[in-house]
C-alpha cells in the first residue's frame, strides 16, 4: 500500500520536471531573441541584458525554493517590493536620473508576475498558497497604471509589457485554479 502512494507522485515530479525543462527551453529562446532585437535596435544601449539577468533570476529564485520547499510566492512579493525601494533609493542617491521608475521597476515587475505564470503552470495544484502573493503583485502592477494615468509616472515599452504579462498571468491563474481560489476566498473571508 506504501508503494502503490508513491505511484502518482513520481508521476507528478515527473511531469513537472518535463515542464521545467521546457520552460527553460523557452527562457533560452527569449534571451537569444531579446539580444538579436538588441543588436539591431539599439546595440549601444545593452538593455537585452537586463531582461536576461531578469530570467536568470527568476530560475535561481524557482529553482531554490522549489528545492527547499518553501513558499516561493512569499519570496517573489517581498523580493519585488524590496528591490523597488532599493533602486528607487539608489537612483535618488545618485542624483535622480529616472532610470528606477523608467527601466528598473517595470523590469522588476516582470519579473515578479512571470515567476507567479511559471509557478501556476508548474505547480498550480498547489496554487492556492499563492494566490495572496500572486494577488499583492498584480495590485502593485495596477498601482503602476495608476502612476502613469495620473501622470507620475511616464508611460514606456516596459510598463505596457509588463501590465500585459500581470493581466496573462491572473487569467491563467483563474482558468487552472478558479474554483480553488473561490473555495479559499470564502474560506479566509467567511463568505
Amino acid at each position: 500500500m506504501g508503494c502503490q502512494m508513491l505511484y502518482p507522485e513520481i508521476s507528478n515530479i515527473k511531469k513537472s520536471n518535463k515542464i521545467i525543462k521546457s520552460l527553460m527551453v523557452v527562457s533560452v529562446l527569449v534571451s537569444i531573441i531579446l539580444l538579436i532585437l538588441n543588436a539591431f535596435i539599439k546595440p549601444q544601449l545593452h538593455w537585452s541584458f537586463l531582461f536576461i539577468v531578469g530570467i536568470v533570476y527568476i530560475w535561481v529564485t524557482t529553482i531554490y525554493s522549489i528545492k527547499k520547499n518553501v513558499n516561493i510566492a512569499s519570496h517573489v512579493m517581498l523580493q519585488m517590493l524590496c528591490v523597488s525601494i532599493l533602486i528607487v533609493l539608489v537612483d535618488v542617491i545618485i542624483g535622480y536620473k529616472g532610470w528606477s521608475l523608467i527601466i528598473g521597476i517595470p523590469i522588476i515587475v516582470i519579473v515578479a508576475n512571470l515567476t507567479m505564470l511559471i509557478l501556476t503552470i508548474i505547480s498550480h495544484k498547489k496554487y492556492v498558497k499563492y494566490v495572496i502573493y500572486q494577488a499583492i503583485i498584480f495590485i502593485f502592477t495596477i498601482a503602476l497604471l495608476f502612476g502613469i494615468l495620473i501622470g507620475i509616472i511616464k508611460i514606456n515599452i516596459l510598463y505596457i509589457i509588463a501590465f500585459g504579462i500581470g493581466i496573462i498571468s491572473m487569467i491563467m491563474s483563474f482558468s487552472l485554479c478558479g474554483k480553488q481560489i473561490i473555495e479559499e476566498l470564502n474560506k479566509r473571508l467567511h463568505i
